[in-house]
C-alpha cells in the first residue's frame, strides 16, 4: 500500500529531528553552561569596568605555587572578610560585604585553574564607606596558595583614581603586590609575612588575628613640588551623566531633610570640582 504524501512529509520530518538532536542538545549545553566550552582556559574574569582578575605568570625567582588550589567561594569569602588595614580612622575592612559576594566565586575558579606558574592579580573598585557621592577607589593585590594558606600580598587599599580617569581621559596604570617590593599598607587578619602581606588560613573561617597597633605613627615623607597640572580636557557624556546623577541625588536628600543644609552645600561643592 503506497503511503499518502503527508505520512511521507511527516516520516522525512521526524528524521530530519533526530539525526539533529545530538547537535542541538550540544548547542543548548554551551547556551546553559552545562557542556565543555572555551572558558576551560579562562585567565581572566572582567567583572566591572575596574574590577578584574586574572592570571599571570608568577614573579620571577619565586618558589611554585601551590596551584591548582580547590577552595570553596564561602570560605574564601568568610576569610577575606576578616582582612583589615590601617585606615585613617583606624583598622578597616579591606574589603565591603558586597564586593567579597561578587569576588569569592572568580577568585575561586582562578585560583583552581592557576598553575604553579601563576599568581592571581586582582583589582577591585567600588564606592565605599557606604557614601555614593565618593568616587570609586581600587583595592589592587596578588594572590597565590603556598604552605597550605592564601598569600594576600597589597599594594593599594585604597587608591583613588576615578576622578582623575574621567577628567584626562587617560587609561589610569594599576601596581599590584610583590614578593620582593614591601608596600606601603598595613594589614591585619591573618598571620603576618610583612606589614602588606598576609597568610589567611583556608580551613574554614577562624576570628582575626589581634595585631598591636603601632605605638608612634610613621613619619610623614618629606614634602616635593607638585608637578604643575595637566590642562583637563572636556568631560565625556558618561562623566557628565554620572555627575548630574549625584546632584540629583543629592538634591533629593537635602529636600527630604535626611543630610543638612551645610552637608548638602558641602558635598555640592565636592562633586562640581569634577567640571
Amino acid at each position: 500500500m503506497r503511503a499518502s504524501p503527508r505520512a511521507m512529509t511527516l516520516a522525512l520530518c521526524c528524521a530530519g529531528l533526530l539525526a539533529s538532536a545530538p547537535a542541538h542538545a550540544g548547542w543548548l549545553d554551551g547556551v546553559l553552561g552545562q557542556g565543555t566550552s572555551a572558558d576551560a582556559k579562562q585567565r581572566v574574569w572582567q567583572l566591572h569596568e575596574f574590577t578584574r582578575i586574572e592570571l599571570v605568570a608568577r614573579e620571577a625567582g619565586s618558589e611554585p605555587n601551590q596551584h591548582p588550589a580547590q577552595l570553596q567561594a564561602e570560605v574564601l569569602r568568610q576569610q577575606l572578610a576578616l582582612v583589615q588595614f590601617a585606615g585613617r580612622n583606624g583598622p578597616q575592612p579591606l574589603f565591603a560585604a558586597d564586593e567579597l559576594g561578587e569576588l569569592a566565586g572568580p577568585l575561586a575558579q582562578a585560583l583552581g585553574r592557576a598553575g604553579p606558574g601563576d599568581d592571581v592579580l586582582l583589582l577591585s573598585s567600588a564606592r565605599r564607606a557606604g557614601d555614593i557621592f565618593l568616587a570609586p577607589t581600587a583595592v589592587t593585590a596578588r594572590l597565590f596558595v603556598q604552605s597550605g594558606q592564601l598569600q594576600l600580598i597589597v599594594n593599594d587599599a585604597r587608591l583613588e583614581f576615578y576622578d582623575a580617569y574621567r577628567g584626562t581621559h587617560t587609561a589610569p596604570r594599576f601596581s599590584f603586590g610583590s614578593r620582593t617590593v614591601a608596600g606601603k599598607v598595613a594589614l591585619q587578619g591573618g598571620a603576618s609575612r610583612r606589614a602588606d602581606w598576609v597568610s589567611v588560613p583556608l580551613q574554614g573561617a577562624a576570628a582575626p588575628a589581634a595585631v598591636a597597633a603601632p605605638a608612634v605613627a610613621p613619619a610623614a615623607p618629606a614634602a616635593q613640588a607638585a608637578p604643575a597640572p595637566a590642562p583637563r580636557k572636556a568631560l565625556d557624556a558618561p562623566a557628565v551623566d554620572d555627575i548630574e546623577r549625584r546632584l540629583e541625588t543629592l538634591k533629593r536628600l537635602r529636600e527630604k531633610n535626611l543630610i543638612t543644609e551645610d552637608e548638602y552645600q558641602q558635598k555640592r561643592k565636592e562633586i562640581l570640582q569634577l567640571l
